[in-house]
């Protein structure tokens, strides 16, 4: 998997206040319906067994294995102050409007 974090996403996560061992969280949960739907989020959040770690412009980024399921290979993360956190991909905008939350 890769993952870009556009400039705007990066200064915002610089601020982030990251604890040892924490990392920014990038979640996809399948929740189902007469179509396939999954819920995204990004949290800051420990690192789990079945994540995989990625490190992208000195920023920690957690993926678990069943999130890269509902996700494409290539993924970017970008910022606006209106809009919040907004993750796509070359494929298809996921959300908007994503607010950074600690587990």
């Amino acid at each position: 998997m890769e993952i870009i974090i556009k400039p705007a996403a990066l200064e915002e996560l610089k601020n982030a206040s990251l604890q040892d061992g924490e990392g920014i969280r990038i979640e996809a949960v399948f929740i189902g319906s007469c179509s396939i739907y999954a819920e995204y989020s990004l949290k800051i959040d420990k690192k789990n067994e079945d994540d995989d770690l990625f490190e992208v412009e000195g920023i920690p980024v957690l993926v678990s294995k069943e999130s890269q399921k509902h996700l494409y290979k290539r993924i970017t993360l970008d910022f606006n102050p209106g809009l919040g956190f907004k993750l796509s991909s070359d494929e298809e905008v996921y959300r908007y409007n994503l607010k950074l939350q600690r587990v």
